[in-house]
């Protein structure tokens, strides 16, 4: 049987009305720390990852910057080509990692600072076009890595603004009338510096699909594991944990879009409030743990007995509902009964010895304009009038 919940009462201490009771200490609970902390080593692993990323993109300069170092040590280009490239790229790498470590960069929507990081290194390529033309070629090949690396994580604004940086420095450098995309092969150490060159910028963009695989795998395994979190918080907030039923909130939801469609389609419903007898002694005698095995087995029993059609649900403590669309009052008795053989039949003795169950029920039929409340309420009057009648019976209300 539903029980209804008491009321709250206010015990006044001696001196103090009882609107003047001492407040309770405000402050942030437990959860609210753990949960602040929580969030707050998140920011912190965030910050060390992009400082992590922006490192490598320190390093991707020296590394070019030795490539043109090698093209000077050929003859080829001078040797302020190497420091124009790397020393600028370097500072810009600098003021990331500083920004980032501070949190300033949290500040704006992109605080891992990776577009900016890019755009900036597309500039100083840009510059290095214009300012070595002999080296072009190089500077196509390290824009190619910037824009995939940087397009990864870019909206697709920032990545239509890197792609038309890039379309519009390679093409300034085609579309001159000069040499300068030409790669520099005239002796066997130029020849070689170039190799070298497109070796290290395979090995590149080769690490970086690596990179961006992994962490696409990351977001799948992710995505799945919130995809499972989410079905367990769908399962908990629509499910009894206990007998794995609908609980309560369900299974009315349930009976309210029912009746919807009785009424639409003029169908007949019926309803029945399912209470086990005496369960309060299987506690008192056999304690708690039986007790929950006999909501289980009861479920099991039930549920192995109902129709396909019919919904069943924990209405609260040893209370059940059970939904039967299609259904008049002579089928519903009919149906009663039957769980009733099925419950019967159950091994309860291997719960407790001596043990057996049974159930009483208040059964109603849904009548045109009826309420939810309206129709549980005559299932509960039929109910009462079942435990009256010596339990182990149904009635309708």
């Amino acid at each position: 049987m539903t029980t209804k919940p008491r009321s709250a009462q206010v015990i006044a201490l001696p001196g103090l009305a009882p609107d003047r009771l001492p407040a309770e200490p405000a402050g942030p609970s437990e959860a609210d720390e753990a949960a602040a902390r929580e969030s707050a080593e998140r920011a912190q692993r965030r910050r060390v990852l992009w400082i992590r990323e922006s490192k490598v993109i320190a390093t991707s300069y020296a590394i070019n910057g030795v490539c043109l170092a090698l093209f000077a040590l050929t003859g080829t280009v001078h040797w302020s080509a190497a420091l124009l490239y790397a020393v600028p790229g370097w500072i810009v790498c600098a003021i990331a990692c500083a920004l980032i470590s501070s949190g300033y960069s949290q500040r704006w929507s992109d605080p891992s600072m990776s577009a900016a990081q890019s755009i900036a290194g597309m500039v100083i390529c840009g510059l290095g076009i214009a300012v070595f033309p002999v080296m072009t070629f190089l500077y196509v090949l390290i824009l190619f890595t910037i824009f995939l690396s940087a397009t990864y994580r870019m909206p697709r604004s920032q990545a239509t603004l890197a792609w038309f940086i890039v379309s519009a420095v390679i093409g300034a450098a085609t579309l001159t009338g000069s040499r300068s995309l030409q790669i520099p092969s005239h002796t066997a150490a130029e020849q070689f510096t170039a190799w070298a060159c497109f070796t290290a910028t395979l090995a590149r963009c080769v690490l970086l699909s690596i990179i961006n695989s992994g962490h696409n795998q990351l977001l799948r395994q992710r995505g799945e594991q919130m995809a499972a979190t989410l079905a367990q918080i769908e399962r908990l907030a629509n499910y009894d944990e206990l007998t794995g039923l609908l609980n309560r909130r369900s299974i009315l939801r349930v009976l309210d879009e029912e009746i919807e469609r009785a009424e639409r389609d003029g169908t007949p419903l019926a309803v029945a409030l399912l209470d086990i007898d005496h369960f309060k002694a299987v506690n008192d005698q056999h304690g708690h743990l039986t007790g929950d095995r006999t909501l289980q087995t009861f479920a099991e029993a039930v549920q192995t007995r109902q129709r396909a059609t019919d919904r069943f649900g924990r209405h609260g403590g040893e209370e059940f509902l059970l939904i039967l669309p299609d259904t008049d009052a002579a089928e519903a008795a009919r149906a009663l009964d039957r769980l009733r053989d099925g419950v019967s039949a159950a091994d309860w003795a291997s719960l407790a010895p001596g043990l057996s169950v049974s159930f009483s029920a208040g059964m109603a039929v849904h009548q045109a304009g009826e309420s939810v409340e309206q129709l549980l309420s005559r299932a509960d009057r039929g109910l009462y009038g079942a435990k009256d009648a010596g339990r182990n019976c149904h009635r309708a209300g």
